[in-house]
């Protein structure tokens, strides 16, 4: 039993911090899925839930879903606290209501990525 209770103890600390729907937590299989499967908005909708953000780009109304999460546990000093990140993003256009086209963006690697947070680490 105190086995159980260390291991389960030590994965809930071990510091996965995540942001966003995590069926986008592998956003080209989330596009191909999307691609295939989805044909309208409502359809996107119900089965994903609503998106972070929607704008028009184009003449084009793009659905914007995301994913973000960090490994390790920051402690103040971000570039020694974390050990990793995932960004997934899946963007769906849409004109007037019929699927256009689904494109995703996908980077992984150290954390913090250096060309984002550099201004900030200064």
């Amino acid at each position: 039993m105190n086995k159980s209770f260390a291991l389960t103890f030590l994965f809930l600390i071990s510091g996965c911090a995540s942001v966003g729907n995590s069926d986008f937590s592998n956003s080209a299989q989330a596009r191909k899925y999307i691609d295939s499967n989805i044909t309208s908005p409502e359809q996107l909708i119900a089965k994903y839930g609503q998106p972070q953000q929607i704008y028009t780009k184009d003449g084009q109304q793009v659905y914007e879903y995301r994913y973000i999460s960090v490994t390790g546990i920051p402690n103040g000093e971000y570039t020694t606290g974390a050990r990793h990140y995932n960004l997934d993003y899946v963007y769906v256009y849409f004109d007037e209501d019929i699927l256009t086209r689904v494109d995703n963006v996908s980077r992984h690697g150290k954390y913090p990525p250096e060309d984002i947070f550099a201004p900030y680490l200064k």
